[in-house]
């Protein structure tokens, strides 16, 4: 039996699948974010990214309904963060 045959070559790229969609990690321009003012009280701003905030509120459930709210109306995604370095999606309405 030989070794040396013909190979099997497939022209077909159909079968391979495209990369998955890269998810976000961070609020991009257009978003609704939701950010503690302070460590130490709980004051809450919601604002448009990049610009600064519309609303003050001072209960989290507050700031959040106002972010779900505002990213349903606008068909983008809300966000919220305690430190400006990590974020977290709590509404997604962007296609």
């Amino acid at each position: 039996m030989s070794t040396r045959g013909p190979a099997i070559v497939s022209g077909d790229d159909t079968l391979q699948k495209p990369p998955p969609k890269a998810r976000r990690s961070a609020p991009q321009a257009g978003d609704i974010l939701a950010s503690e003012r302070s460590a130490r009280a709980d004051v809450f701003t919601v604002g448009i990214v990049p610009t600064g905030s519309d609303v003050i509120v001072t209960r989290y459930s507050a700031a959040i309904e106002r972010v779900q709210e505002l990213a349903r109306t606008r068909q983008v995604d809300g966000w919220y963060t305690c430190d400006h370095t990590h974020y977290a999606r709590v509404a997604s309405h962007r296609s």
